[in-house]
């Protein structure tokens, strides 16, 4: 009969057995389509997925429907942004701060997470070809409560 401190040591075994350690890579889709939007009389075309992992905070790879409302809303009352420079938080694909990049002088994009900055950049990039970018747009890393992040915002 076994004592229960060797029971419990073989139960510690099986379940160390059971756990899987899985990459953060492995909930990285790059998977990224050419999609086009249109607001009003403003069509972007974007990179984005679909679908993404919320593991790894990455939510910011695909549009929302939150986004397609502000930028409905944006798209008709043009003159809200007109001539400023905008910061947009949490940017994710950068599908809003594109569109304000219509009507602005300068627009900041920010995310936290690299992966999500890295699409918001090949979007800008996109952008630069488009003559319909009339604003000065960047992409930076903004953590939020991170004041070593906050020199985006300027002085």
């Amino acid at each position: 009969m076994a004592d229960s401190g060797s029971l419990r040591k073989r139960e510690e075994k099986e379940e160390e057995d059971d756990i899987v350690c899985l990459d953060p890579s492995f909930f990285v889709d790059r998977s990224y389509e050419m999609t086009t939007f249109t607001f009003g009389s403003h069509e972007l075309r974007l990179l984005c997925l679909r679908a993404a992992s919320t593991d790894f905070d990455l939510t910011g790879q695909l549009v929302w429907p939150g986004a397609v409302l502000m930028n409905n809303y944006l798209s008709q009352h043009p003159e809200i942004v007109k001539g400023c420079s905008v910061v947009e938080l949490g940017s994710g694909i950068g599908i809003t701060g594109i569109l304000c990049s219509r009507f602005c002088k300068e627009v900041v994009l920010t995310d936290h997470n690299d992966e999500v900055l890295e699409i918001i950049k090949k979007n800008i990039e996109l952008q630069s070809c488009s003559e319909n970018a009339h604003a000065v747009l960047t992409a930076e890393k903004l953590e939020w409560g991170n004041s070593d992040h906050l020199s985006v915002c300027g002085p």
